[in-house]
């Protein structure tokens, strides 16, 4: 970013209280396939991407009188676009858990045939073979978190092992059986 854009930034954003539509839809347009870009790479999701950039963008336009010029105009929107990023996946992974009970839920409600029985009972039968053709270490740690539902702390202390030795072997274990089916 050259001196002159830094400049017409920085009056665009925190000299001029009177900003018009105009020069919003000009800011717009210049950051909103940067902001994308970030909130992309994070929930790798095009139509949430999209929601998250326009809301990012917003929130740089409803707090653009905090904007202090110690920073560049761009790194301060980088940096709001990766906090907002990082809030929404935590928020999303809590709500996750309540995701999985809903499905369980409406699992519940469905009728079972005879054939979705027999299907389910296959396709458990052939995951379990698919678990003992894996070494006992990534055997170990898939039936601990995904069958006996131990949380990463749990199995940490049952196994005495360290957690990212757990989140690899986790991540192995995952990626083998994705290249077995």
């Amino acid at each position: 970013m050259n001196t002159e854009q830094l400049n017409k930034s920085i009056f665009l954003t925190r000299f001029d209280q009177r900003i018009n539509e105009q020069k919003v839809n000009e800011l717009y347009i210049k950051y909103q396939n940067k902001v994308y870009t970030i909130a992309l790479s994070y929930v790798k999701d095009n139509y949430l991407a999209e929601d998250l950039a326009h809301e990012i963008l917003v929130k740089c336009y409803l707090t653009r009188k905090k904007f202090n010029g110690d920073c560049s105009f761009h790194s301060w929107i980088y940096r709001i676009a990766i906090n907002h990023c990082i809030d929404f996946l935590r928020r999303s992974y809590r709500h996750r858990d309540l995701l999985h009970e809903d499905l369980e839920l409406l699992n519940d409600r469905n009728v079972c045939t005879t054939e979705s029985e027999v299907l389910t009972i296959f396709d458990k039968e052939e995951l379990r073979n698919k678990l003992r053709l894996l070494p006992s270490k990534y055997e170990e740690v898939i039936m601990l978190y995904y069958f006996k539902d131990l949380s990463l702390k749990e199995i940490e202390h049952h196994l005495n092992i360290k957690l990212s030795t757990i989140k690899t072997r986790l991540f192995r274990a995952k990626r083998m059986l994705r290249e077995m089916y």
